[in-house]
């Protein structure tokens, strides 16, 4: 299959699982699969670190990671259960490609940080990316880490920033490139949807850390989610509904 068909099974399981288990943050999960999986898929090739600070949208990940067999289907099925290694968040040591427990908002850059730090220290040619979303832009912990990057010239550090505009509905997050710019960042803008775009941003060589704003829908490829993802932000899907939206994302086109 080529990579738009790949995408469209991943986002087809991770329906299948919020059907079965009756929960999920579908949305979060749907605006993010793109990059997840094509980070991933460039992987295979060259060995980076991905911390999923939004843990929210950990459906996106997991689901991913069976696809590229760091899980079994099992395992991905059992997301949720009292001994499952995959609940509702991200849990460290549970998976090997599971980098940090997150999922409280503001977490996920410090540790990204660190690992940044750590992998210069040891002459490591690794990056570390890190998802956050708009909200987690609005947590203190996301600027102290922005000014220590900068300070520490820690150009082997991107945050991705999953501009989807969740965050619209409390504390508007709007500015995020003149923000990181000012904080002594390299600001880049794409659509996370559009794959030569997400593409593009592994190979740069950024001279610092490098901010992604990645423009996204929720619930992206569902009609329904994408114009009513405050009802959709956490619930399962029914049974009179999953057909049908595996049928709407069959149809999406993916580029």
């Amino acid at each position: 299959m080529g990579f738009s068909e790949d995408i469209k099974q991943v986002k087809k399981n991770i329906l299948l699982v919020a059907n079965r288990k009756n929960k999920g943050h579908l949305p979060s999960a749907f605006s993010i699969i793109n990059f997840v999986y094509h980070f991933y898929e460039r992987k295979l090739n060259i060995d980076n670190d991905f911390v999923l600070s939004k843990g929210h949208g950990c459906l996106a990940l997991y689901s991913v990671l069976e696809h590229f067999k760091y899980l079994t289907i099992e395992e991905l099925f059992s997301f949720g259960d009292f001994n499952s290694i995959l609940g509702g968040h991200p849990h460290l040591r549970k998976n090997k490609e599971i980098k940090a427990s997150t999922g409280s908002l503001g977490h996920g850059l410090p540790i990204a940080t660190g690992k940044a730090l750590a992998a210069k220290i040891d002459q490591s040619t690794k990056k570390i990316f890190c998802l956050i979303g708009d909200g987690e832009a609005n947590e203190g912990t996301t600027w102290e880490s922005a000014l220590l990057a900068d300070n520490l010239k820690l150009n082997n550090l991107v945050c991705i920033v999953d501009n989807n505009q969740s965050q619209n509905r409390s504390i508007p997050t709007p500015h995020l490139e003149r923000k990181f710019i000012s904080f002594g960042w390299d600001v880049i803008t794409i659509d996370g949807h559009n794959s030569k775009e997400i593409l593009s941003i592994f190979d740069l060589r950024p001279e610092k850390p490098l901010c992604v704003v990645m423009n996204t829908i929720k619930g992206k490829g569902i009609a329904d989610m994408e114009s009513n993802f405050q009802e959709w932000h956490h619930k399962g899907i029914s049974e009179n509904l999953l057909n049908s939206y595996i049928k709407e994302i069959y149809e999406e086109a993916i580029i």
